[in-house]
């Protein structure tokens, strides 16, 4: 049995908690491929170098503009960060218009501006063009890199990078990209709080001086606007834009595996697995293959009609979906498989992944599932180029990756020359089912051990952490004679032991907390060991309030219409939620531990102690070796869009009458963050009551 979701804030929590909706991206029925003509564009270079590339359409009074600046990948080594704050920065005020008053005007216009590193986007009414062009030429022409903006990037980065910590896909997806390129690769270095915290103004400016260069710019330009007149506005509004020399950088292609390795990212309490099955594929944008690679990954992953789909969740009911990719790259493109699958099935599901792998290499795929790919991919094709801007980007494509005049022209006859030999060749060349990471993230407590025979290299799981760096689990052994109750009576000790905390007969905490924007409160107050009462507001508004007294309990929630008594089954998990020192009750209540095993935590080593009520739910808790304090605690919480997994991290430990409570504790659950920071802790006010009336 899983704790419910509604225990003091986890219900907050799920009212602004939204599952992502499934995708099934069905395609269309076979049919006669449409004719293509495709858009006209006029292009043309300034002088200081910038291709520039226009595609007239007065359908509308709105003129788009996007910038590419074509640079190698940077590795950026221990300031990972600093290139997409770079980008954020230049949106961030001029040496003529402070950020406030950017904003404003391009708002006045009813405009979008929005940089990256590599370039911008920009669009407005056909009225405002000379405006708007202004304003971007001013961003990009004099940026004015300040340190108050900057702090308020870095936040964001390491906002951003707090949520995606316990995201079991994000953490699939920077684990697959550091195996395949390595840590000394752009593509496969990672970015951590540390590394924001690294970043510099210097490198900022830096980065933009060597790179916003305009001779390795693309200027893509669409909409209600002839090619003189953007030439025109375009040559008085950069014209002060200097060329300069950008340096290549190449790179080492990053070793393979010679066998299949399986990669495990420990989560536990987690009840899926995320599995990804990838390796690396040299396909280069263009590539002779890359239309038959596109078509065989349609037929395989591609959509909720390919083979994956229809075997994991339509023959077997192993997961919600299951899908692939093939993505070319300049350097080294890469081929990915992957499903959240449950705990139980994970290595029929991955067997099941491997099955339809290796088929789709040894055996040619049917005329009938060529032709729907076909049909699929000439819709798709058809359809891109009803947006006019679909015409630029195949032509700055052309430019930046060499291709024929005509390669767009004649993607068609392309797709329809493809045989269903020519599947087969660019399968076996590209998905190495024999040679091939398989990368876990879940419980490895229950799946590990099932998917050992997949690993071909050495028989023996290799183990990451989150922030990708490799554990040794055998080197994380358990201290020989060290059990649950130790570790346990370490940290009441390290809290300022049994007696003081028996000294706290009542206890008041206010907390802080953001979450997508709203503010929260919670006021939590608790007398002896059966008293307690939570509260949670948001914006001021009262969201929830629990109330436990003695043998008895009511959760009310105005947002939900909730107003009912806690149940007899729930009252003892409830209790515990709130009670500030739960570990002193473990005994009296019928609550064991087992010491599980040495894990990482933030890089502290840690002691793994399951707790286990007596209904059969179970919290893992994390405590460190050194200081004996409680550093994490997981659960797995239902929730109305299923079981979700929720962590809580404690740190910041500050004494209170010779007491120590964390002053700052950062939830996770689903998608969702919540870093609560501790305001005031009042002790022995003398709590009426009242307090506590039901």
């Amino acid at each position: 049995m899983m704790k419910k979701l509604y225990s003091t804030l986890f219900l907050a929590v799920a009212l602004v908690y939204v599952a992502p909706a499934q995708s099934l991206n069905t395609p269309p029925p076979a049919g006669p491929a449409p004719k293509i003509e495709l858009g006209k564009y006029e292009s043309f270079t300034l002088k200081n170098g910038l291709k520039v590339y226009v595609v007239e359409n007065h359908k509308l009074p709105v003129v788009s503009m996007q910038l590419v600046l074509d640079r190698d990948p940077i590795l950026e080594g221990d300031k990972a960060g600093y290139v997409q704050a770079a980008g954020q920065m230049m949106r961030t005020g001029t040496k003529t218009r402070s950020k406030d008053a950017f904003d404003e005007q391009v708002d006045f216009i009813g405009a979008d501006l929005s940089f990256t590193s590599t370039g911008f986007s920009a669009s407005a009414l056909k009225k405002h063009l000379p405006t708007l062009v202004n304003l971007t030429a001013d961003a990009l022409l004099h940026p004015d890199f300040k340190q108050e903006e900057l702090d308020k990037v870095k936040k964001q980065l390491q906002s951003g990078l707090a949520q995606s910590k316990d995201n079991p896909d994000a953490i699939a997806s920077r684990t697959s990209n550091l195996l395949l390129f390595g840590k000394n690769h752009p593509y496969g270095e990672l970015m951590t709080e540390q590394t924001v915290d690294n970043i510099k103004l210097e490198d900022i400016q830096n980065y933009y001086n060597s790179y916003y260069k305009p001779n390795i710019g693309y200027l893509a330009v669409v909409g209600d606007a002839t090619p003189k007149e953007v030439k025109k506005l375009l040559k008085k509004a950069f014209k002060n834009w200097k060329k300069g020399d950008v340096k290549e950088i190449k790179y080492d292609l990053p070793q393979q595996p010679k066998q299949t390795q399986v990669v495990m990212v420990d989560r536990p309490s987690a009840v899926q697995t995320v599995l990804t099955f990838t390796n690396s594929a040299d396909l280069k944008p263009g590539a002779k293959d890359a239309v038959a690679s596109q078509l065989m990954n349609n037929i395989l992953g591609g959509s909720s009609d390919a083979r994956l789909f229809k075997n994991l969740r339509e023959t077997h009911g192993y997961t919600y979906g299951a899908y692939s990719s093939i993505s070319s790259d300049k350097i080294l493109g890469s081929f990915d498989a992957s499903a959240n699958v449950r705990n139980a099935v994970t290595d029929s599901a991955a067997m099941e992944f491997m099955n339809e792998l290796t088929k789709i290499r040894n055996e040619q795929v049917s005329d009938k599932e060529l032709k729907n790919a076909k049909a699929y991919l000439t819709g798709s094709f058809a359809r891109g180029l009803e947006n006019p801007a679909t015409v630029a980007v195949y032509a700055i494509n052309t430019a930046r990756y060499h291709l024929p005049e005509d390669y767009y022209a004649n993607y068609l006859k392309k797709v329809d020359a493809v045989t269903t030999t020519d599947v087969q060749q660019v399968a076996k060349k590209y998905i190495t089912p024999d040679a091939m990471y398989v990368v876990a993230v879940g419980n490895a407590g229950e799946v590990a051990g099932k998917l050992l025979p997949f690993d071909k290299d050495d028989h023996a799981i290799a183990y990451y952490s989150p922030t990708g760096d490799k554990i040794d689990r055998a080197a994380m052994g358990v201290p020989a004679g060290v059990t649950a109750d130790q570790v346990l009576d370490n940290y009441v000790k390290a809290l300022g032991g049994k007696a003081n905390i028996e000294k706290l007969k009542d206890i008041s905490v206010t907390s802080n907390a953001t979450i997508q924007g709203m503010a929260l409160v919670f006021t939590k107050q608790q007398k002896g060991n059966d008293k307690f009462a939570v509260q949670v507001l948001m914006n001021n508004s009262p969201v929830q309030r629990v109330i436990i007294n003695g043998d008895k309990g009511k959760i009310e929630s105005p947002m939900q219409g909730i107003n009912k008594e806690i149940t007899k089954d729930d009252l003892a998990a409830q209790k515990l939620d709130a009670n500030m020192f739960a570990v002193l009750q473990y005994g009296k209540l019928g609550i064991t531990s087992k010491l599980t095993g040495m894990d990482n935590v933030e890089g502290k080593e840690v002691y793994v102690v399951e707790v286990a009520m007596p209904n059969g739910q179970k919290t893992l808790q994390y405590f460190a070796k050194d200081s004996g304090l409680l550093l994490r605690e997981v659960n797995s919480l239902e929730s109305p869009q299923g079981v979700i997994t929720q962590t809580k991290n404690f740190g910041n430990y500050k004494e209170v009458n010779g007491v120590k409570f964390p002053y700052l504790v950062e939830i996770s659950m689903g998608p969702q963050q919540i870093k609560t920071e501790v305001q005031t802790i009042e002790v022995n006010k003398g709590l009426s009551d009242d307090t506590f009336k039901l």
